[in-house]
């Protein structure tokens, strides 16, 4: 299997099942307590359903966790050069059978950049970032907001 990771500044937080009676706690571990914080919630749901759907376009993808949600400073990470600081990064961890499924050329992230630009999403949740477009951004050096990388078989 090979196993990559994607790093974003787009709020694509798992909450499952979201039909519930306030108060409760979302799979993401979240207090859903009204009206206010289930639309967040929603919204942030979808971001990730997004996410899985533009993944699937190449092929069944398999992940183990949901993503996971970071406070870092960026400076030293491949987003535009239109951030700095530090913002929340979630990142996303899944698996393919396929060997260069995604690959372009000799860019082994190729067609999911191209996949992923331009896509729609849900802003305004829970980013520290603010987006020229309520979108994922994979190829405009400025305002890249999404990246990914390979994990090696070592680190798995």
């Amino acid at each position: 299997m090979q196993q990559y990771m994607i790093h974003t500044l787009v709020d694509v937080t798992q909450h499952g099942d979201l039909k519930k009676t306030f108060p409760f706690t979302s799979k993401s571990g979240e207090l859903i307590h009204n009206k206010d914080s289930l639309v967040v919630a929603k919204n942030q749901q979808s971001n990730f359903t997004t996410l899985l759907q533009t993944l699937q376009l190449r092929g069944n993808i398999v992940w183990e966790h949901p993503p996971i949600r970071i406070h870092e400073n960026i400076a030293n990470m491949r987003f535009g050069t239109a951030y700095f600081g530090k913002h929340y990064i979630w990142n996303f961890m899944w698996q393919v059978e396929q060997e260069e499924v995604y690959s372009l050329n000799q860019d082994k992230y190729g067609q999911l950049k191209d996949d992923f630009d331009i896509v729609p999403v849900i802003n305004f949740c829970k980013e520290t970032a603010t987006f020229p477009a309520s979108a994922f951004i994979t190829t405009d050096p400025r305002t890249l907001n999404t990246y990914f990388s390979y994990v090696p078989e070592e680190n798995k």
